[in-house]
């Protein structure tokens, strides 16, 4: 019987994970399939994936914190983050998983250390928990900013971080800017403030090029699309749902031919 997976969000109107994961399983002769589902509610989202055969589940915005309460079991990385976006269903149970850590380091680490490095996170949601949590593990020094500040506060005090008002996120020196709003078609950080020599990440990856990331690429700056991190978190997702080594190079062809169009 063919196994089924899927994503549950909203309102879901673009992803790639389908893509990706699909490829996946074609390419290794699996028989199993990924879909979209939107799904309005939270409760509505456990429903789905308890009363159908879905064996796995990403969850995106706005779900990864809210559903933690709905789960039979977190994992421990999972649990310091505040932060599911990975589900495996086993025996009907539900156990919760964090890849999205995994996915910020490995997509920094192929332009930059991280250790001792002085990096703003913008934004305080489930990706801003991965983020920090990463940082954290690799020994930089973090700055949180989000426009409401006690949220940011929580969050650094959850990492040994600095929260920084929204007004001022241009005045704290850094070295690394990570963009873990949803703010894709305008700037999440004064484009005047970006400074050479700054790298950039965004996990928004619709555009690959955001107008943040042009704006530091005009400046020769690196930048990291959030891209990357999709692909290096849903290669660990692949991992945990099927025990087996994921075909990285082959799910990374599914994603750039997904934006082609874009």
């Amino acid at each position: 019987m063919t196994r089924r997976y899927g994503i549950i969000g909203y309102p879901l109107s673009f992803t790639l994970s389908p893509k990706m994961h699909n490829r996946a399983f074609f390419h290794l002769g699996i028989d199993a399939i990924y879909e979209a589902f939107p799904v309005k509610d939270v409760r509505e989202a456990v429903r789905l994936i308890k009363e159908t055969p879905l064996l796995g589940v990403s969850v995106t915005m706005p779900y990864k914190e809210s559903i933690m309460e709905f789960l039979d079991g977190i994992d421990q990385v999972a649990q310091k983050i505040g932060a599911v976006n990975t589900i495996l269903k086993q025996e009907g149970k539900l156990y919760g998983f964090n890849t999205d850590w995994m996915g910020v380091v490995r997509a920094l680490k192929e332009v930059t250390s991280l250790e001792g490095k002085r990096v703003l996170v913008l934004g305080a949601g489930g990706g801003a928990k991965a983020a920090c949590y990463a940082l954290k593990e690799e020994g930089a020094i973090i700055g949180i900013s989000s426009r409401t500040f006690e949220k940011a506060k929580k969050l650094a005090f959850s990492f040994d971080g600095e929260a920084v008002e929204w007004e001022k996120r241009h005045t704290w020196d850094c070295e690394v800017i990570i963009n873990a709003t949803p703010l894709s078609e305008e700037m999440p950080f004064p484009k005047e403030a970006i400074k050479e020599g700054m790298i950039l990440m965004d996990m928004v990856y619709n555009p690959p090029i955001t107008p943040f990331l042009e704006e530091g690429r005009k400046k020769g700056n690196k930048v990291v699309s959030g891209l990357r991190m999709l692909l290096f978190q849903g290669v660990k997702q692949f991992e945990i749902w099927f025990g087996i080594k994921a075909p990285e190079e082959v799910m990374w062809e599914a994603l750039k031919e997904g934006t082609s169009s874009l």
